[in-house]
């Protein structure tokens, strides 16, 4: 007899473990009876309608579509239990309240994308790097009534490079999604698996992404401390997608000074031994922006952070050469604004 899954997810992330759920059906002996997702929402300037990545995607496969405004409305959950559940399987969504993650005899999973107990939270990704985490990974776990607490059942480790930004990790977790999905399904199901208690190991926090998160102030990093360069450029490529804003003043020849709010979205950081970048400046405790062979700097004394993508407020993204071209020309100073202020559109 074929046992039950429903799925939960929201984002793009969920989308690959989704259809890893779909496909594996006939192979693993269950029914996928449906997926709950967010009702459709309201975005962008005409203020359209938007379904989320996991209606499109459940659309495509011909699935049941659950939308509940409540996930503890009575009708919905009466809807859930109708369905004879073995397993919730729910990847990228909200908490779920405890008459729902009961129905099922198996119980309710999660994926994660940390290796729990380590970035329990919303943004498990963003902190790995703007920590400067040299490995990350998968978790999956039983849901319980806390966040991320869970006993895991899974893991799979990843590498993060040095120039790994959070929107490249995010895809390359994504990607792996399935492998981790599939084995722990299969276990699952087989009854033969051993849990990790969480509570005796150590944790850490990943809590949501704000707005106010994404405003650089270099001036708030104390560069008299050792390895606060590399804490600046993995800050930067932590926050990207979508970036980091900061305020700018341009000076010109002819004596003009304006400022421009701009949001740095994608980084690499060069050493100026390897010769990428011109010779070394003079010391300075906070590093300066630089413009060196079309290319836009944030410079320290014996290492650079390349801004490769850039977007002014109220513009288009462009590249560092195409930001010179059309700011920059004509400049005799530029700097990062000396505030502790910075306003948030």
């Amino acid at each position: 007899m074929k046992q039950n899954i429903l799925f939960c997810g929201t984002p793009k992330f969920a989308t690959t473990s989704l259809q890893a759920v779909f496909k594996c059906q006939d192979e693993l002996n269950y029914n996928l009876k449906g997926v709950v997702t967010i009702p459709d929402k309201k975005a962008g300037r005409g203020q359209k309608k938007q379904e989320s990545e996991i209606k499109k995607e459940a659309k495509k496969l011909n699935l049941n579509i659950f939308e509940p405004n409540k996930l503890t409305d009575n009708d919905f959950i009466q809807k859930i239990k109708q369905l004879n559940l073995d397993l919730i399987i729910v990847v990228a969504f909200k908490k779920l309240p405890q008459q729902l993650f009961t129905i099922p005899k198996q119980g309710t999973i999660n994926l994660h994308a940390s290796l729990l107990p380590k970035y329990r939270g919303a943004a498990p990704i963003n902190w790995a790097i703007i920590n400067g985490e040299n490995e990350t990974g998968l978790t999956t776990f039983f849901i319980n009534q806390k966040i991320d607490t869970g006993d895991i059942i899974l893991q799979s480790k990843t590498k993060i490079s040095k120039e790994c930004t959070a929107g490249e990790l995010h895809d390359i977790l994504m990607k792996k999604s399935p492998d981790i999905i599939k084995k722990t399904i299969k276990i699952i199901f087989s009854k033969k698996y051993k849990l990790k208690h969480q509570h005796t190991l150590q944790f850490s926090l990943a809590p949501k992404i704000q707005k106010k998160d994404r405003i650089l102030n270099i001036y708030k990093f104390n560069f008299n401390k050792s390895n606060t360069f590399n804490k600046l450029y993995n800050f930067i490529r932590g926050m990207s997608p979508p970036g980091v804003k900061t305020n700018i003043i341009i000076e010109y020849q002819n004596k003009d000074v304006i400022k421009k709010t701009i949001i740095i979205k994608d980084v690499n950081k060069t050493i100026f031994n390897n010769k990428k970048i011109a010779s070394k400046t003079k010391s300075n405790k906070v590093p300066i922006l630089k413009i060196s062979n079309k290319n836009l700097l944030i410079q320290s004394d014996a290492e650079a952070i390349l801004i490769k993508k850039i977007k002014v407020e109220n513009g288009k993204e462009m590249s560092s050469e195409e930001f010179i071209n059309g700011f920059l020309q004509k400049c005799t100073k530029i700097k990062f604004e000396n505030t502790k202020e910075i306003n948030v559109l």
